[in-house]
């Protein structure tokens, strides 16, 4: 083909037909430009199809955090619901007479005492922005839901810093100053069977613990932490539920931007 144009320019030339030549050389120009347009057109279109798959890839990634994350949100709701439960049953502990009900008490502040912090699984959204790769993510409404998501990951990280820091002033310190705590477990058993193994209530000291517990449970300082847990982890609860109505947002954006993909399959 190339060598074709070239005979017929050089014909035209020969034949000193230079208005010929010069409109048959814009037209080489034009066919040319054109090429260069397709070749642009076919490598861009192909160049789209790959973001397009990584951005699927990313989309489904996302649907799996979102999925897992929802779980997790579930399981702390229950979780804080009892916690809140169990310092209010504290606040109002009534019966404090045998090795049983210093067993029953000790699994109720340990049920206040343990830590059960939120661990977010935005694994996905991670790589996005430590990639650089958030401009992978075309659907600007996915896009803000993760943004948005994000913030509430810092609040609840933020309220359970605060909470933990008024544990440690009214409820751990308070606990350790003002009674012999953890009677439940065997602890020697403990270190033979590498197990926990709780005591049988008979095998507690009763008398000598009622009276500290006692005096625990009507510590001010103690009754005021406890107070502080109810409030601290109701609070938490609702920014958990909050929390799963955004993710169930961000699911039904991704599922129908999913189903675009598959639809134009």
């Amino acid at each position: 083909m190339i060598k074709l144009f070239r005979r017929i320019r050089q014909n035209l030339v020969n034949e000193n037909r230079a208005l010929k030549y010069l409109l048959y050389a814009i037209g080489e120009i034009v066919l040319v430009v054109i090429g260069i347009l397709i070749a642009l057109s076919i490598n861009n279109n192909n160049e789209d199809k790959k973001a397009r798959k990584q951005e699927v890839n990313y989309l489904n990634n996302l649907q799996t955090d979102v999925t897992l994350e929802l779980m997790n949100n579930d399981s702390l709701i229950n979780y804080r619901d009892m916690t809140a439960k169990a310092a209010v049953q504290l606040l109002d502990w009534k019966k404090l007479e045998t090795g049983s009900d210093i067993l029953n008490l000790e699994l109720t502040i340990n049920q206040v005492f343990q830590r059960n912090a939120f661990i977010p699984t935005n694994n996905t959204y991670k790589e996005l922005i430590s990639s650089g790769n958030l401009n992978f993510i075309t659907n600007d409404s996915i896009k803000n839901y993760l943004l948005e998501l994000d913030k509430i990951y810092v609040l609840v990280e933020n309220m359970e810093q605060h909470m933990y820091r008024e544990y440690e002033e009214f409820l751990y310190n308070t606990a350790v100053k003002n009674a012999e705590i953890i009677n439940l477990f065997d602890y020697q058993k403990i270190a033979e069977s590498q197990d926990l193994v709780f005591k049988e209530p008979s095998q507690i000291p009763h008398q000598k613990l009622i009276p500290q517990y006692k005096g625990l449970l009507s510590n001010k300082t103690f009754t005021n932490g406890l107070r502080l847990s109810v409030m601290n982890n109701v609070s938490l609860k609702f920014v958990h539920q909050n929390m799963i109505g955004h993710l169930e947002k961000l699911s039904h954006l991704i599922e129908t931007d999913l189903k675009q993909e598959t639809n134009n399959d």
